[in-house]
Parts: structure tokens; sequence; C-alpha cells
């Protein structure tokens, strides 16, 4: 169990990586909105495939942490179903579907580690940067699906 203060700051590593994951969102929103249409189609090919990525990586995250606590074995199943789903949103070839079927997996897992930071689970300072930064990669999926 955890027993940070609900108001710990966040280490600068953590902080620093994940606004840097940002990044490739950003810029494939840009991509998405140049007007050029190789970058067009590598903003939403990109930004896509790199939003499962990054679904997989937030499940990864309680894999880990039922290895160290030895927490039920659903946290194990719980830990590859992003991967899964961001994999099965790869198969949507149509990009407005495909960003679509994105976001709400963003709010999916957002909403998984904000139960699990509730019960302890997870850092309270986990839980505020993966406020944010969920935030700004859905936002950056919304730009993408108005281009």
């Amino acid at each position: 169990m955890n027993q940070q203060a609900p108001h710990s700051q966040i280490p600068d590593m953590p902080s620093l990586l994940g606004w840097g994951g940002l990044i490739p969102f950003g810029l494939a929103a840009l991509g998405t909105h140049s007007g050029v249409d190789a970058l067009v189609l590598y903003g939403f090919i990109g930004g896509t495939t790199y939003g499962a990525i990054v679904l997989s990586f937030l499940g990864a995250v309680h894999w880990g942490l039922a290895m160290q606590d030895d927490r039920s074995p659903y946290w194990y199943v719980w830990s590859i179903t992003p991967a899964l789903m961001g994999f099965a949103s790869l198969l949507i070839f149509d990009a407005n579907l495909r960003l679509l079927a994105l976001m709400p997996l963003f709010a999916l897992t957002w909403s998984v580690d904000r139960q699990a930071g509730s019960r302890g689970l997870i850092p309270a300072w986990y839980m505020r940067l993966r406020t944010i930064l969920t935030i700004g990669a859905v936002t950056s999926l919304a730009a993408m699906l108005l281009a």
C-alpha cells in the first residue's frame, strides 16, 4: 500500500519524461493540420500508432505493480487490456474512426488508474501527472479528429 502524502510532489524525471511524451502527440496534431498531404498522413498514422503504444505502457504500469505487491491476478489481466484495445484500434483503417476509438480508451485507462489511486495502489503524484498527460493526449487526438 502507498503511504505517501496525497499532495507529494511529482518527481522530476517522471514529470520531464511525461511532458516529453506529449511531444509526439502535438507533432502529429500539427501534421494533420499542415495541409501537406504527406504530413497529414504521417500525422494520422503516427499519432494513432503512438497512442496505441502509450496505452500499452499505461497498462504495463499495473503489471509491474502487481508483481511488486502480489496483488490480485485481475490486475495482470487489466495490465494487458489497454495494449490489446490499442492494437485493435490500429486495425481500423478509417482515421477518424481510429481516433474515435482511441480517445475513450485513454479515458478508460485513466478511470482504472483513478480507482487504483483511490485505493492507495499507486502514488498520488502519479495520478496527478496521469490526469494532466491524459488531457494532453486526448486533446491532441481530438485536434487530429478536427483536421
